[in-house]
């Protein structure tokens, strides 16, 4: 997967702050959103968590359904997680739950997507089995080609907007709220997620 953020500078870094639409203002770097997009209150619904984002001229992925907004967001969340260490231990959780929410399309990719990171968050969050276990599993099952899910995709109950880009503790609180709003939304697939974890 492509991510899209600018790197950040070494050395002292003041905190960033938090704004109205949800986006981290560091004084630090310049954004490429900013400058490529002149009206940043202009915002936008992504059809993949139905959370409201800025409105900008940005990449997205190539299979899931997301907006240019809303991946900027998740763009920042990595951002932080690879540049400070104590971010890390999010990071398993909130791609899996992010990607998993995204994944929208009756694309062949898409759907894989969809089976693989459904299973690996339930594996995390209800089995509680271990980063390496998870990634085991995330690796067997990116081997099969599967069926289009059988129920209706789920109503989006949470967007990444819900997790917190300023201080560690409350970035792992958030992001495990998040995550467990997500894969309670796929309620009806946990049966599905069982049978996937036993790969």
């Amino acid at each position: 997967m492509k991510v899209f953020y600018t790197p950040l500078p070494r050395g002292h870094q003041p905190s960033g702050q938090l704004r109205e639409d949800g986006m981290v203002a560091r004084p630090w770097r310049r954004s490429r959103y900013r400058w490529r997009h002149g009206n940043m209150e202009q915002t936008s619904v992504c059809k993949g968590c139905a959370g409201c984002f800025p409105d900008i001229d940005g990449p997205v992925h190539d299979t899931l359904t997301v907006s240019a907004g809303c991946w900027a967001r998740f763009g920042q969340a990595l951002a932080l997680q690879y540049s400070d260490h104590r971010f890390w231990p999010a990071h398993q959780l909130l791609t899996d739950a992010y990607v998993l929410q995204h994944s929208r399309s009756d694309d062949r990719r898409s759907i894989r997507s969809a089976h693989v990171h459904l299973a690996a968050l339930y594996a995390q969050l209800c089995l509680g089995q271990t980063e390496a276990r998870v990634i085991a599993l995330r690796r067997a099952l990116s081997e099969f080609d599967f069926k289009p899910l059988g129920h209706p995709w789920p109503t989006p109950g949470q967007s990444i907007l819900a997790v917190d880009l300023l201080a560690p503790d409350q970035h792992q609180m958030t992001v495990n709220a998040y995550a467990w709003r997500v894969l309670e939304d796929w309620r009806p697939f946990h049966e599905l997620a069982e049978r996937l974890c036993k790969v």
